[in-house]
């Protein structure tokens, strides 16, 4: 399996190969790319084999200096969203309304990655918000200095009745 395709892939099944085989060191900078404990601007990842052989090596962005875009900007964003999104059925029949946060990487391509929930509100909403946001089309994807980064965002998908 191509390393590229496990780093974007099943990341338990990596796990589990690299508990056995090397570890992922991740370190939290800053702007000027110095370690820091407080709210990072970027997370650099090393895989690293127990051979010591270096893997792979990259960044997130939670800040870019052109962050990423919706093709259409916000509104077609805002648009694509009230026309793709399914209110699920057990969430109206309890009435259930709310935000639920969803984590997502918008990688170099513009495509979107690691969807995942950082705050649900149940009742099929969660599994709904990761469906649109795993189905959107491609972004503008973030820059630094002119080249295509990871970007790390998180957004709130709305339900309201």
């Amino acid at each position: 399996m191509d390393i590229n395709e496990a780093w974007g892939g099943d990341t338990a099944a990596l796990n589990a190969f690299l508990k056995t085989c090397g570890r992922i060191d991740t370190v939290n900078l800053d702007v000027n790319n110095q370690p820091v404990k407080t709210k990072p601007h970027h997370q650099r990842i090393k895989m690293v084999l127990n051979t010591g052989k270096v893997v792979r090596v990259d960044s997130i962005f939670f800040v870019a200096d052109d962050m990423p875009q919706f093709q259409g900007g916000e509104k077609a964003m805002f648009d694509y969203l009230k026309k793709n999104i399914h209110y699920p059925a057990k969430a109206k029949a309890n009435k259930i309304q709310g935000r639920v946060y969803v984590q997502f990487i918008i990688e170099r391509d513009g495509s979107v990655s690691r969807a995942k929930i950082t705050r649900g509100i149940g009742n099929g909403c969660d599994e709904e918000s990761l469906r649109i946001i795993r189905s959107m089309p491609k972004w503008a994807p973030g820059k630094m200095r002119g080249e295509a980064v990871q970007v790390q965002i998180t957004m709130p998908v709305k339900f309201t009745l």
